[in-house]
């Protein structure tokens, strides 16, 4: 866990060094007016974790087990926890934060699974190398174990976990529907644990840190200069310098703590949803744009169905020469494939690529897409 935790120190101190003005206001997490508690549950699965941390410690056998599982299951569970780590990361490569990481459509108003969440992330943790962070998702989650404990479908029986009403989990390459406590389940609450520490330390040392001001350039969307308000509570917002006219003048604007109202809330400013969703889509499709493929694809397909329901004609070019761009990828990997039995697998990997190409209906000639849709058929 060491590397892991040196890299979620890396993240914060890279991120800031960055592009401080966006790294602000990731550590904020500003939704809308409000408080600290009313805009994010980020404060509340804080002081959720740190309660049953204690709680852990305390007991000992099936009290400690359950705990444990309590510890493991909400740790998965909060969707701005992804929310920074994505954000960070975006910031590390260079472009804006974001307060919904996930584009949310009509097709998809419903909370999503922990896997889902951690699947919009992976992507974006390793364009920024960001590996250790990775490898901590891909070697501690079980979404069987988070299911089976939410939903009650499990039982403790000595040191062992059954699950009921579930997929197998897969240990060490073998579908089980039991495993041992101690041996599986609690090295991985430590990790758990250990990586909560970090995370939740760097964030309030960073939020705590800003106790002066500090004059910042950065775009809120177009180029600003910004002064951070710090304080001896720590960061308690932005203005920024003559962004807003009224009666032919101009005037500061911003986003502040509200020291009567306990609550954060605005000066001169409104955000454009809108705008600002444009702003990260444009900046999204620039991100795949440059990379010659990719690995974990449920950010791109979330965009995908965004893009869709925008149906903005030079957003849905953008993603057609994507989606072909990718499939071809795959379908060059099949081509070059020597083994029968694997390239006849390798079939199903382009296929979706195309098919959605050729859904979105734009006035393109899609005959060789349909070609090569025929020849993998």
């Amino acid at each position: 866990m060491k590397k892991i935790k040196i890299e979620i120190i890396e993240l914060f101190e890279n991120a800031k060094a960055t592009k401080e003005f966006e790294f602000i206001q990731v550590l904020m997490n500003y939704k809308s007016m409000g408080s600290l508690r009313s805009m994010s549950n980020l404060y509340e699965w804080f002081d959720a974790l740190e309660f049953y941390k204690a709680l852990y410690e305390k007991h000992t056998g099936n009290e400690k087990y359950r705990i444990g599982c309590l510890i493991y299951s909400t740790f998965f569970e909060s969707s701005d926890f992804y929310n920074i780590l994505g954000s960070l990361c975006r910031i590390q490569l260079g472009y804006r934060s974001s307060s919904y990481l996930f584009f949310k459509t009509k097709k998809s108003e419903r909370l999503l699974g922990t896997g889902e969440k951690i699947g919009m992330i992976s992507e974006l943790l390793d364009d920024s190398d960001n590996n250790e962070i990775s490898r901590f998702f891909n070697e501690n989650h079980f979404k069987e174990i988070r299911n089976t404990f939410f939903h009650s479908a499990y039982t403790l029986i000595d040191d062992h976990y059954q699950l009921f009403d579930s997929e197998s989990i897969v240990i060490d390459g073998v579908g089980r529907n039991y495993f041992d406590v101690n041996e599986f389940l609690l090295p991985k609450i430590l990790n758990i644990i250990e990586f909560f520490d970090q995370f939740r330390e760097c964030f309030l040392s960073h939020f705590a840190s800003y106790q002066e001001n500090k004059k910042v350039k950065g775009n809120f969307p177009n180029p600003v200069v910004a002064t951070i308000l710090g304080s001896k509570h720590g960061l308690k917002g932005f203005t920024m310098e003559k962004t807003v006219q009224f009666f032919g003048e101009w005037h500061d604007s911003g986003i502040y703590y509200d020291e009567k109202m306990k609550m954060w809330t605005g000066k001169n400013i409104r955000f454009d949803f809108p705008q600002k969703e444009t702003v990260e889509i444009d900046e999204t499709l620039h991100r795949y744009e440059n990379k010659d493929n990719i690995k974990n694809q449920n950010e791109f397909w979330n965009l995908l169905e965004k893009i869709i329901e925008r149906n903005n004609k030079p957003e849905l070019l953008r993603i057609l020469n994507l989606l072909v761009k990718f499939g071809d990828v795959r379908y060059n990997n099949w081509k070059e494939e020597q083994n029968n039995y694997k390239k006849d697998s390798l079939k199903r990997y382009i296929k979706p690529f195309y098919e959605k190409a050729i859904e979105i209906k734009l006035p393109v000639d899609f005959t060789d897409l349909k070609i090569l849709l025929k020849e993998i058929e």
